[in-house]
């Protein structure tokens, strides 16, 4: 039999959609002070937020005519349709769900009224108080779920509550660095982050190791922008925890195809199955973004995605173009004294000589270049097999290979068919599980034994290009100066010209670096010398018993 819910019921379903722990608090009461163009806040905690919560700022404050309405279910100002959302919150039920969870109290004044208010609230209970306040507004939250025993007996234990929260305005302040927040747990002061721009945000939270190995990001096209910082290659993660983007100011969480935009833009200087760090802010008009309206809001789709998609690799492609990608040489002390990489395109380097039968010792502009043989030809050697691979017409096997392909292999080649003749790849059904293999990449003719591993690896990967990266990656290492292989100092310079020539010369295709750099300014501190050549050139000489 249908029937009605109860009242109590569908208020308690309510909150059950947008609050399920005290981070889900915090989150709507920080978006509300975002809204209102708040730069100085204020989050005071008692038990990880469970017993208490506590969020003033100095943003422009409700009156005294909406104060009393803030609270009622689906009242806002913020929203006039669903295809133009400007604010971070927008469906009216943060503050109807936060009356029902727990006890709540808003103090609030603009700054153009004389006098504010108080609006006591719990349960559809109000009672409200007009009386001088400072501009702005103070929002108290206590005893969560407290007439909710089932919802706070699965609440977590107030630290890990409280790393909840911590991390959550981690990543606002992250995407919003210019806001200065003091954080107070138990009457403790727990941090207080002064404001500042990305790089400081960065430094403050994941500390100024991470923040001296980013790049700064700053590019727009038509109506698109972005904005923010974006690491370097050798600085990455097997999670991508600290990639994070926000869309309009809304911190969202990245969907696959995004990602993969990402990490298609730094090709080969990424280790496999590793992600970059970064920050990035993207605008674009309010119009071409559909944001969800579940109670979280972390989730948008773009109208013109593929156009999104590919601005997005456009910035990438360019930050990374403009910026030398060899690593600094690990330090021996602390991180501030850290030199990076000149800022020019690849250098015409000078050989200087080999240590231990793999690394050449080169010189560029008076910095000292260290170049891994191995990993340095297996690039060479990959961007000319890519180069064959696209442009070498199909070479036609005299005697046919037989391959046995399972029924995956066969769906994925039938799917992938035109691709692959493209590339000069022909496979014909020969009966059962065999497939008759007709011709196939010019630069494979002379590899009969790897054929029918290269054919089916083609198939195995969720894209074409994904898996003749990984095929030519292999092909180049097989023949690629091995460890322990002496080259004379004419081989060795016509190893780093051939270098210099590569597309992407900071990486094997593997991901690892090709070259680490140290410059000459670097070598004399760890000598403890007070000065280099370089800037001993400069000087005016001067009579000393103790020059050095």
């Amino acid at each position: 039999m249908i029937r009605d819910l109860p009242a109590h019921l569908i208020r308690e379903i309510a909150v059950g959609e947008v609050l399920s722990s005290p981070v889900d608090v915090v989150k709507e009461l920080l978006d509300n002070a975002l809204d209102a163009g708040a730069n100085r806040l204020e989050l005071e905690l008692i038990e990880g937020g469970i017993k208490s919560i506590i969020l003033t700022d100095n943003g422009q404050g409700m009156s005294l005519d909406d104060l009393p309405r803030a609270i009622e279910q689906h009242k806002t100002s913020k929203l006039e349709s669903l295809s133009h959302i400007t604010t971070l919150g927008f469906r009216g039920e943060g503050l109807y769900a936060l009356q029902h969870a727990a006890k709540l109290k808003l103090t609030s004044r603009p700054v153009a009224q004389l006098g504010g208010a108080s609006l006591y609230a719990h349960a559809g209970q109000t009672q409200f108080e007009e009386h001088p306040a400072p501009s702005g507004t103070r929002a108290e939250v206590s005893e969560l779920f407290e007439h909710l025993p089932t919802r706070k007996q699965v609440l977590d234990p107030a630290p890990e509550e409280f790393r909840k929260i911590s991390q959550l305005l981690a990543h606002y302040l992250l995407h919003y660095p210019h806001l200065k927040l003091k954080l107070m747990t138990d009457g403790n002061l727990r941090w207080h982050y002064a404001g500042g721009n990305f790089r400081e945000a960065i430094k403050f939270f994941w500390g100024p190791v991470t923040a001296n190995r980013l790049i700064s990001l700053k590019f727009s096209q038509a109506s698109l922008s972005l904005e923010g910082l974006i690491s370097r290659p050798e600085l990455t993660r097997p999670r991508r925890d600290r990639l994070l983007l926000a869309v309009n100011g809304r911190p969202i969480s990245w969907q696959e195809r995004w990602t993969k935009a990402v990490l298609s833009a730094y090709g080969e200087l990424l280790p496999v199955g590793h992600y970059p760090v970064g920050v990035l802010n993207l605008q674009l008009p309010t119009e071409d973004v559909l944001v969800s309206t579940a109670p979280d809001k972390t989730s948008v789709r773009f109208m013109h995605e593929e156009n999104v998609l590919a601005f997005l690799q456009d910035a990438l492609l360019a930050t990374l173009a403009s910026h030398p990608l060899a690593p600094a040489l690990p330090q021996l002390e602390p991180s501030e004294s850290l030199v990076s990489a000149p800022r020019h395109r690849f250098p015409d380097l000078k050989h200087l000589g080999t240590y231990q039968e793999l690394y050449l010792l080169a010189e560029a502009e008076g910095q000292l270049w260290i170049v891994d043989q191995h990993a340095a030809h297996e690039r060479i050697l990959f961007e000319e097999l890519e180069i064959r691979y696209q442009t070498e017409a199909a070479f036609e096997l005299q005697h046919a290979e037989l391959i046995p392909l399972s029924q995956e292999e066969a769906a994925n080649f039938q799917a992938r068919q035109l691709e692959l003749a493209s590339l000069g790849i022909r496979l014909e059904p020969f009966g059962g599980s065999q497939w008759r293999l007709r011709s196939v990449p010019a630069f494979l003719a002379g590899h009969s034994h790897l054929l029918a591993e290269v054919i089916k690896e083609s198939l195995h990967y969720e894209t074409l290009q994904q898996a003749w990266r990984q095929i030519l990656g292999r092909l180049a290492c097989l023949p690629a100066i091995k460890a322990g292989h002496a080259l004379s100092s004419a081989k060795a310079q016509v190893l780093l010209d051939q270098l210099r020539q590569c597309h992407t010369p900071w990486s094997c295709p593997h991901g690892r670096p090709t070259t680490l750099v140290l410059t000459e300014l670097e070598l004399a501190k760890r000598f403890k010398r007070s000065h280099g050549r370089t800037q001993s050139s400069n000087l005016k000489p001067t009579a000393s018993l103790h020059s050095k």
